[in-house]
């Protein structure tokens, strides 16, 4: 009977399970929220499951359809069935079934107990055994024991005698195992429920919710928790600490992840009823970070460091500050009790108190004298005069930022600020009354009158919303005057559709609802910090953990103020001058900085014990430590240059040129390193605030407006912006990173403002003038208070804090650059390459020169030096590739350019001067040989350098004729002046003495361009291209039968050979602006939005080597074969007295003007116009000598303004020479292939006793006899031959050539001096405003000290201001 009863047991248990199958199959699976069912509709799997690389539905549904392939930004399961983010691995959080996400990751479990994965992974033991592999070689979950579904049954050990109500009281009970039923299976991450009818998440065991019918899952679990445990609100679970906030909630009622802000990281102190937590550096720092106050009470004294004193407020400053003439403690208990009276260097002292002051602290609103006579007997306000950025209260005795004005705080002693404004609109969810007032709408239509004017209880009041207004609106309705209406919610807004709600975006303006980050919520917002900031008691502002620390320069001492203690200590320094600029880094513990006195950079380090020199033999105005990429900028100010190098290396081995295009004058540097990108300030001919990455590339000007006199820059990393600094608007400005949203605050505060810095939610800035240190809010303005006030002048300002440059990835570490790493903006990684060496092909390495062809191109004040070798690069560039970028001395307005290979002359014209100016191009440096030529009223259009003899070929603008000059003896000529239009480009070909130019045709005709071409004397002129529209930037090919040129109306590149045959065009881009050939390598330039260069390679496929937003008018290229043969005109000028012109055939001797020829070589000069007069250029009249090169137009050719070699103007006293463009009578050569800063010779003029003695004997003798037929040369020693024109060697010509080497020596002495000087006067003329970078900086004093002031007042002291 007893076996009958358990047959029958199993057979109701089968009868059961068929009943539920039918079950799931007439109804839908219904499966628990984070699982699925499976196709078949047997069974639920976790969504976890799915794509996990194992099968969990019987129909294997769960592993179909799953990715195969990863896009960049995921990583693959090593199951190879699941992609999940890249932030998501190593993240503690296993999200890959075979937790391969977590595998290789640094560190161990906690508790380690279990090695698996051949030792690469250790498990706690809370992990073995639990159902799930977390180890790849499923060690974890071996000998576990089965798991399977059990049963006890009765069994009747005796017989039964037919009486089924009669049974034995004997029993058994035994588990037994049926093999008609399969135990349940649980799949990974679940557990059986004790009765076996379901599963349940390990998630989901002790979460205060039953899960498993008998409640099983509830069980068991812990009701108090251990000191270093959480407890979930549900009161079933506890778990680690270190899992409160971390993001991934551990209890089932995320109760560890609501109201983060507070539970602080490093919790040490609970206050406001245990519902916030600070870390201990927050206890009794000053500032009450509770909403007791209880974080602030039961203060004890700090103990203050052996070398400080400690002030009976309780702060510590530096010992070196007691007794020293002015207060530091708060108390001025610092000089209470000197036994010594000390010395002011300001020689004005407090009548009483005795403290040190200076004029500017008298009357400043602020008690420096403890007896406070300082503010006494103050003259009264005076009527002001506001600034362009303020509002001047109707009292007219103060000024308030225009941003002040009815912004709710009362800021003007009358209160006139905050009086006819207009009301703020109502919030969405409001109802505007009409007289102006914002009420809820819960109180419209009540009954009662909340608007001043009824307004809310008037009209259709009394129909009311109906249930299908209700229905109708999204959120409800509400009776308004105006009928029943949708309302909204707070935090939402009715849409335009008049019935649906839509969100506000609070977050749309974060810094007015959050002091950093700023979460959008549904009908709401939340405040958020970055790392290593805390959410303070407000859940709006942040605060960081730790105090931070004000670090200045006052003068020469290194200043460390603490912004909670207001500790003060000093540094070592070695400066003997004002420290002008700073900047630290935390990783080496070390402050740097840089003076003016010395051409290094030196560092002083945190500890106060050392101090060294980084580099020396480098010019910086500005410097900014790169902490992640691990190296130095600074502003070479002399040389228009920023510069980096690595800060792991002494000397100057891997420093490198980051930018030296078009940097006229600038003046501070700002880096953000997290986002490789650095600011600066700029104040040469046009100011402005510009931007680019660390490696120079994406530069562009971000703010050109709004500005004055920009001086410091700053940036703001946490809300993405740059501040500067402007004396001259006596304000502070701010923009985003691109330049928008352009804020200024002028205020009285910000008169002298100087360097500045910006820290979480405050402004602080250094005033030269004022001798303090302030601080402000950095949206407002607001909160303005002074930290630190001495009697010697504050400069840089920076804030100290690990945060600051806390550690991230450093790109550089990935990247094997040969000698510099710089970041670039997207946090990349770039090699640089320090000057004379190029990058090679695998961006890493620096490599020597192997091509020595280089590219000139030209700025309007640069010249830029690119080698060709450098073009073969993978992509296009975006900014300069490796190159050397020279400031040209004193020229704003280059246009045109060429140059010399053997002589290393570079000719320039500049159109501000109307002068073609030569200057020596060796290495790196460009020195400048003086003026070659000077016009007058007049400009040079086209240009070309005879690299033979040294003659330039030219034409201009007033004088449209193709004229040749000698650099070498002033000679001039006019080469062709019939049917020319105006001359806009030239081209030499020496070695074939051939000359081409292009003829822009007659003016007031409609004669086309034509390119013409003659023989360098002028001879056998010819056209060979006529059908131009816009040529220019004209080439010879390197065999020199073609001319090339570019066609800028067609945008193309023609070709063509001399004799007019084989015409070929290549075309290019719009914009196309010159051209330029490198012995096989065609090159051009185009110019739109961006300057771009492109070339032909050798496959004759057309690439962009490189774009760049810098302005350039000019370029040529150059190489080794670019200037290789010679002409008869090389060996002794041809023979030529004046000019030798190469030919086809040999070479033509040349007369200059107002000279003809005696011979084939030799020339006289000819006397057109009366004694004491000469002829102008086009013969048509004559003038007076002295009015040729006096600075005024008097022939109507301009030609009398012709000057050659003028005379400097620089005030250098060098032996007087007569400015003429009439040829000397002799020839000489200066040191450097004729270039010389000065007149060569000497050019006496004329009378007319000399004409014979000019004519007949080339001026180097006299003629003798009274009629003409028997006139004869009498030579001059040196000179021989019947008319004088040979020359001997003899020793009054040594002599001359001796003093005329001499002259030029001096010269070029003088030169070197006057530039040693003007470097000199740029950093210490306080006048020369715009010579350097940091020329405001240098000892500048008040225009009227007062008289209590003596002359040691202002004694080695550098006051910024701009008149």
């Amino acid at each position: 009977m007893a076996l009958y009863l358990c047959l029958c047991v199993v057979l109701l248990q089968l009868t059961g399970t068929l009943q539920e199958v039918v079950s799931a199959e007439s109804n839908p699976l219904k499966c628990s929220r984070g699982s699925m069912p499976c196709r078949d509709g047997s069974e639920c799997v976790l969504y976890s499951h799915v794509c996990d690389g194992e099968l969990d539905c019987r129909d294997e549904s769960d592993e179909e359809g799953c990715e195969v392939a990863c896009n960049d930004d995921q990583f693959q399961c090593a199951h190879g069935k699941k992609c999940i983010d890249k932030n998501e691995v190593c993240d503690g959080v296993p999200q890959c079934q075979d937790r391969s996400d977590e595998f290789h990751c640094l560190g161990q479990a906690k508790e380690c107990v279990h090695h698996c994965d051949s030792n690469n992974r250790c498990l706690p033991a809370s992990l073995l055994c639990d159902g799930e592999k977390d180890c790849l070689d499923g060690t974890d979950e071996e000998n576990c024991g089965d798991q399977l579904l059990t049963h006890c049954f009765v069994f009747d050990s005796g017989e039964n005698d037919g009486n089924e109500n009669e049974r034995s009281t004997s029993t058994t009970t035994h588990p037994v195992k049926f093999k008609g039923l399969k135990p349940i299976k649980c799949s990974l991450g679940s557990k059986a429920c004790n009765d076996g009818t379901g599963c349940v998440l390990f998630n989901d065991v002790c979460d205060g919710e039953n899960d498993c019918k008998d409640g099983s899952d509830e069980k068991e679990c812990s009701s108090t928790c251990g000191q270093d445990q959480f407890q979930c609100a549900h009161g079933k679970k506890c778990i680690e600490k270190n899992q409160v906030c971390d993001g991934v909630p551990q209890c089932q009622d995320r109760s560890d992840e609501q109201r983060c802000s507070k539970y602080m990281d490093g919790c040490a102190y609970q206050c406001d009823g245990g519902s916030r937590c600070i870390p201990n550096s927050f206890l009794c720092d000053g500032e009450m970070d509770c909403g007791d106050g209880s974080d602030e009470l039961n203060c004890d004294l700090k103990d203050c460091s052996a070398s400080d004193f400690r002030c009976t407020s309780g702060q510590c400053v530096s010992a070196t500050m007691h007794c020293d003439g002015h207060p530091d403690c708060w108390d001025h208990s610092d000089e209470e009790g000197c036994i010594k009276e000390p010395i002011c260097i300001t020689k004005h002292r407090c009548p009483q108190s005795k403290e040190c002051l200076v004029q500017e602290w008298i009357c400043d609103g602020e008690q420096d004298c403890k007896d406070g006579t300082d503010e006494k007997d103050c003259p009264a306000a005076v009527p002001l005069t506001c600034g362009d950025y303020q509002w001047s209260c109707k009292s007219k005795t103060k000024c308030i930022p225009t941003a002040w004005r009815c912004d709710g705080t009362k800021d003007c002693d009358d209160e006139s600020d905050e009086t006819e404004c207009e009301l703020a609109a109502c919030l969405p969810h409001q109802f505007q009354c009409g007289s102006l007032e914002c009420v809820d709408t819960s109180l419209v239509c009540n009954g009662i009158g909340n608007c001043a004017d009824g307004s809310d209880e008037e009209g259709n009041c009394q129909i009311n919303c109906e249930e299908a207004d209700n229905s109708r609106c999204s959120q409800g309705c509400f009776s308004t005057p105006q009928g029943p209406q949708c309302r909204c919610a707070a935090g939402y807004r009715l849409a335009p559709d008049g019935v649906t709600c839509a969100d506000v975006d609070e977050c749309e303006d974060p810094s007015s609802v959050c002091s950093q980050l700023c979460v959008n919520t549904p009908g709401s917002y939340k405040c958020d910090c970055h790392p290593g900031y805390i959410m303070e008691a407000g859940e709006r502002n942040c605060k960081i953990k730790g105090e931070p620390l004000l670090l200045s320069s006052v003068q020469t001492d290194l200043f460390l103020f603490g912004l909670r203690t207001s500790s003060l200590d000093v540094l070592s320094s070695s400066a003997k001058k004002a420290i002008l600029s700073l900047d630290y880094d935390w990783y080496k513990q070390r402050v740097f900085w840089v003076t003016l006195d010395t051409d290094s950079i030196r560092w002083s380090s945190l500890d106060q014990r050392t101090t060294g020199t980084l580099i020396g033999g480098v010019r910086a105005d500005s410097l900014a430590v790169d902490w992640l990429g691990r190296n130095l900028y600074w502003i070479d100010g002399v040389n228009s240059q920023i510069v980096a190098m690595e800060l792991a290396t002494v000397g100057s081995q891997h420093q490198s040129v980051i930018l030296d295009e078009d940097l006229d004058q600038p003046r501070s540097l700002a880096l953000f390193p997290e986002k490789g990108l650095m600011f600066w300030t700029e104040i040469g001919n046009m100011v402005k605030i510009e931007r680019s990455g660390m490696d120079g590339s994406e530069r562009r000007a971000v703010v050109v407006s709004s500005l004055g006199w920009p001086g410091g820059v700053a940036v703001d990393s946490l809300a993405d912006r740059v501040y500067w600094t402007d004396e001259r608007l006596k304000a502070i400005g701010s923009a985003t990173l691109d330049g928008g949203d352009i804020r200024i605050l002028q205020m009285e505060e910000t008169a002298n403002p100087f360097s500045l810095v910006v820290f979480n939610d405050m402004l602080y800035w250094s005033d030269a003038k004022r001798r303090v240190v302030q601080a402000a809010h950095k949206v407002t303005g607001k909160n303005v208070r002074v930290l630190l006030k001495r009697p010697r002048q504050p400069f840089g300002v920076k804030i100290v804090h690990p945060t600051l440059q806390q550690s991230t990835d450093n790109p550089c570490k990935k990247k094997a650059c040969s000698h510099l790493c710089v970041l670039a903006p997207g946090l990349k990684a770039v090699c640089k390459c320090p000057s004379g060496l190029l990058l090679a092909d695998n961006d890493l390495t620096c490599t020597g020169l192997v091509d020595t062809a280089f590219l000139l191109m030209l700025s309007p004040s640069t010249v830029t030096k690119i080698y060709l070798q450098a073009r073969h690069t993978a992509a296009a560039l975006k900014g300069w590739p490796e190159h050397t970028a020279l400031q040209v001395p004193s020229v704003n307005e280059a246009t045109l350019m060429d140059y010399s290979l053997h002589d290393h002359i570079l000719l320039l014209a500049d159109e501000g001067t109307t002068s073609l100016s030569a200057f020596q191009l060796k290495d790196l440096d460009l020195t400048s040989k003086g003026q070659v030529l000077k016009l007058v009223g007049d400009a040079i259009t086209a240009m070309a350098l005879d690299w033979v003899t040294s003659d330039i070929y030219w034409s201009s603008s007033k004088q449209p004729r193709l004229h040749v000059t000698s650099s070498r003896g002033g000679y001039s000529a006019v080469l062709i002046k019939e049917d020319i239009g105006r001359v806009q480009s030239i081209a030499l070909n020496p070695p074939r003495g051939m000359v081409c130019f292009i003829n822009q045709g007659l003016q007031d005709t409609n004669a086309a361009a034509m390119v013409e071409c003659a023989n360098m004397d002028g001879a056998a002129r010819r056209v060979v291209w006529k059908d131009a529209v816009q040529p220019t930037s004209l080439v010879f090919s390197s065999n020199g039968d073609t001319i090339l040129w570019a066609d800028t109306g067609l945008d193309v590149i023609g070709s063509v050979q001399l004799d007019g045959s084989g015409y070929k065009e290549v075309k290019v881009a719009d914009g196309l602006a010159a051209v330029a050939l490198s012995e096989d390598t065609l090159l051009w330039m185009t110019v739109n939005d961006k300057t771009r260069l492109w070339y032909m390679d050798e496959h004759q496929q057309k690439k962009l080597w490189f774009e760049v937003g810098t302005e350039v008018v000019n370029m040529k290229a150059f190489s080794k074969l670019s200037q290789i043969g010679s002409n008869q005109c090389k060996v002794n000028n041809g023979h030529c007295q004046h000019l030798c012109l190469a030919t086809p055939e040999g070479r033509t001797c040349k007369c200059a003007h107002d000279y003809i020829g005696v011979n084939a070589t030799h020339c006289s000069p000819e006397q057109r116009c009366p004694a004491g007069s000469r002829s102008c250029l086009d013969q048509l009249s004559c003038q007076p000598v002295e009015k040729f090169c006096n600075g005024r137009i008097d022939c109507s050719d301009y030609s009398d303004e012709n000057c050659v070699n003028p005379k400097p103007r620089s005030g250098l006293k060098i032996p007087a020479v007569t400015e003429s463009p009439v040829a000397p009578t002799g020839q000489s050569v200066s040191p450097v292939s004729g270039f010389s800063s000065t007149s060569n010779v000497s050019k006496r003029l004329l009378n007319a006793d000399d004409v014979c003695g000019k004519r007949r004997c080339n001026g180097n003798g006299r003629c003798t006899g009274n009629d003409e037929a028997e006139k004869a040369c009498k030579c001059s020693t040196g000179y021989s031959g019947d008319s004088c024109q040979h020359k001997s060697l003899q020793g009054p010509i040594m002599y001359s050539a001796a003093s005329v080497c001499a002259v030029a020596v001096i010269a070029v002495i003088a030169v070197v001096i006057k530039r040693k000087a003007s470097t000199n006067s740029r950093r210490e003329n306080p006048e020369a405003m715009k010579e350097t970078g940091m020329t405001d900086l240098e000892s500048k004093t008040a225009k009227s000290p007062s008289p209590v002031m003596s002359a040691e007042d202002t004694e080695n002291e550098a006051v910024s201001s701009v008149d």
